[in-house]
């Protein structure tokens, strides 16, 4: 059952999405409209799932279940693999690459490959302060807190430290 996402638990699961492009504005509508249809109609063994789907920075597809109601399953959760599939498909975007770091310059979210960090941080084009997003969170209280940091407090903080 789609709930906003404001009402749900900040326990509730949660999945974060990153497009390798930002998505245009009737692309984030079809996803919505898709999303909300999905999520309507998403179960786990036959109990309702209340569950929330938003698009951020015009680049990610954020999806979460309350597992305060009712648990997400194995079953459940591939079910919603099969929607960000066939979002993939219908709108010719890549969203379950994971060799690419976003961050945030300015108001713009930038894609960088995983095996050029390193390099991009000992030339000073990644800065310890740089907003970097954090898909790895995984319940919407760290999606709030935790899901947009400094590079410094990421998986990168290593070669901040290296550095010195």
């Amino acid at each position: 059952m789609y709930t906003n996402f404001s009402d749900l638990d900040d326990n509730s699961r949660l999945w974060v999405y990153q497009a390798d492009r930002k998505l245009s504005e009737n692309e984030k509508e079809f996803i919505l409209m898709n999303g909300k249809a999905f999520v309507d109609s998403w179960t786990a063994h036959n109990n309702t799932l209340y569950a929330s789907i938003e698009v951020k920075y015009d680049q990610f597809i954020v999806l979460a279940v309350d597992e305060t109601k009712s648990q997400a399953t194995g079953c459940s959760i591939d079910k919603s693999v099969h929607f960000i599939r066939a979002i993939e498909n219908e709108l010719n975007v890549n969203l379950l690459d994971k060799s690419k770091v976003a961050f945030l310059k300015g108001e713009e979210v930038v894609l960088e490959n995983l095996p050029s960090i390193k390099s991009k941080v000992e030339r000073n084009e990644i800065s310890a302060d740089l907003p970097t997003f954090n898909n790895m969170v995984t319940t919407k209280a760290d999606f709030n807190s935790k899901w947009l940091i400094p590079a410094s407090e990421s998986w990168m903080s290593r070669f901040f430290k290296e550095k010195v």
